[in-house]
């Protein structure tokens, strides 16, 4: 087989090879999705004091996180074949770590909600809470989006990746609304350990918001580099 055939076929296979990650990638991401659109119904739940209907969606959170996990596991399998370029290996192992983060993050929001299942709170922290989730929500829908996009419309990606910024920075915002209404929080509970587990609770969400963003940043920069 002379040179030319030899390059065609490697070009066949490493084209086949990013398609299967490509896939793997985007079945890890949609079980991030179920996970915060859960999330989000945890709260609800959490606000309404439906102790059952919370413990529910928590384990739903759960569930999708480990079988996020399980799939982590095999991208990390397959990235270590080496059918990929070394830069886009390592930009898919970053990628697929911060996604994963969203997870993990939500998982422990959800859980610390649980825990706090019968603190009843204002509506306007509750308003802030829904909010953030929600957000985080959207946040991963776009990055599913951008996922789906980033081989065919390069402008479409940069603009997705520029919106899941913003709401991130409006997570932000919320994380510190919420943080100064911990100097009301003896109006509604005197249990100082509950005060503590709302803290992380709020952190993990802004976490998880945070991890978007990065997933986010590096599939703009695997975008811009095959440029």
């Amino acid at each position: 087989m002379n040179k030319m055939g030899r390059t065609r076929i490697s070009g066949f296979l490493r084209k086949r090879a990013e398609d299967d990650m490509h896939q793997k990638i985007t079945n890890h991401l949609a079980r991030i999705r179920i996970a915060t659109k859960a999330l989000m119904r945890c709260v609800k739940a959490w606000r309404k004091q439906k102790f059952t209907e919370l413990d529910k969606e928590v384990g739903i959170v759960g569930a999708e996180e480990n079988a996020a996990d399980h799939l982590l596991s095999e991208i990390w399998l397959e990235l270590t074949k080496g059918n990929l370029r070394s830069k886009l290996r390592g930009n898919i192992l970053t990628f697929v770590k911060r996604v994963d983060e969203i997870a993990n993050y939500s998982k422990r929001a959800a859980e610390n909600f649980l825990i706090l299942h019968k603190l009843k709170l204002p509506d306007h922290i509750f308003d802030e809470i829904e909010k953030a989730c929600e957000l985080i929500n959207m946040a991963t829908d776009k990055l599913a989006e951008a996922l789906s996009i980033y081989r065919k419309d390069i402008q479409r990606t940069v603009d997705l990746t520029s919106e899941i910024s913003f709401l991130e920075h409006q997570v932000d915002g919320l994380y510190s609304r919420l943080k100064n209404h911990y100097f009301e929080y003896n109006k509604y509970s005197d249990n100082f350990a509950g005060l503590v587990i709302f803290d992380h609770a709020m952190k993990d969400l802004e976490k998880a918001a945070n991890s978007a963003e990065d997933a986010s940043d590096v599939l703009r920069s695997i975008v811009i580099s095959e440029v």
